[in-house]
Parts: C-alpha cells; sequence; structure tokens
C-alpha cells in the first residue's frame, strides 16, 4: 500500500503541471474567386450583333403603359410621351436603317402608343359630353 501513496503524489505533480493546448484558429470560410466576366467568342465573319433603334424600349413600354392606361387621363400622357420617343427612333433609325436592328420593338410601341392615345382622348371626350349632359339635365330640372 505503500506504493499506492507513493503514486499518488506524482500522479498530483502531473495533474498540476497540465498546461491547456494552445487555442485553434475559428473556421473561417475559403475566399470566393473573383468572377471575372465571360466574354463570348465570335467567330471571324460572322456578323456584329447590332443595337437597338435609340428609344425602342421606352417607346414599346409607354405605348403599353398608354393602351392599358387609356381609361384614364393618364393613358393620354403616356401615349404622348411614347410618340414623342417613338418619332426621335424613327428618324434615327431611317437616317442609318443598316446600323440598328430592333425596328419591330419600335413601330409595335409607336402603334400602341397611337391607339392608347386615341382611346383616352375619346375617353375624355366621353366624359366631357356626359358631364356636359347631366349639367344640362340638371339645370333644365331646376327651371321646371
Amino acid at each position: 500500500m505503500d506504493n499506492f501513496n507513493e503514486n499518488q503524489p506524482q500522479q498530483q505533480e502531473q495533474q498540476a503541471s497540465f498546461q491547456p493546448q494552445p487555442e485553434q484558429p475559428q473556421y473561417q470560410p475559403p475566399v470566393q474567386p473573383q468572377v471575372q466576366p465571360q466574354y463570348q467568342y465570335q467567330q471571324p465573319g460572322a456578323p456584329q450583333q447590332k443595337p437597338t433603334v435609340p428609344n425602342a424600349v421606352a417607346t414599346l413600354v409607354l405605348g403599353i403603359l398608354a393602351v392599358i392606361t387609356s381609361c384614364y387621363f393618364v393613358g393620354v400622357i403616356f401615349g404622348i410621351i411614347g410618340l414623342v420617343l417613338g418619332n426621335k427612333g424613327k428618324q434615327a433609325y431611317n437616317a442609318n436603317p443598316s446600323a440598328y436592328a430592333g425596328y419591330g420593338m419600335l413601330n409595335a410601341g409607336f402603334i400602341c402608343s397611337i391607339i392608347g392615345t386615341a382611346i383616352g382622348g375619346l375617353m375624355f371626350l366621353i366624359g366631357l359630353i356626359m358631364g356636359g349632359i347631366g349639367a344640362l339635365s340638371s339645370g333644365i330640372w331646376a327651371f321646371l
């Protein structure tokens, strides 16, 4: 039993001399490499893509908005702006037709702007006529 008591202080010394290990670094996700823009290879002799006609997209969007909102006065405003931008785009296309693509989009927007402006104008006139009829009828009944 003496051996047991003799080993016990050595174990206590070993336990007392135990030093904690240094802290391990925190996990950090790997850094993502920067993505380079990818360029499409163009074969020699292949036709190059032409830019869209100026104001083609804006004219199409405004023309569609003019048709959708043609029941309100806002449709007339969208239609007029679409007509102005479409006219400028047509002038740019007519100056150099081979330099641009997307004339169909410009033309569709121009036509939608015309339709939206016409319907909006008619709705405005109908509103004026109905308001005038209502005002006249209420005035007539007031005198009777």
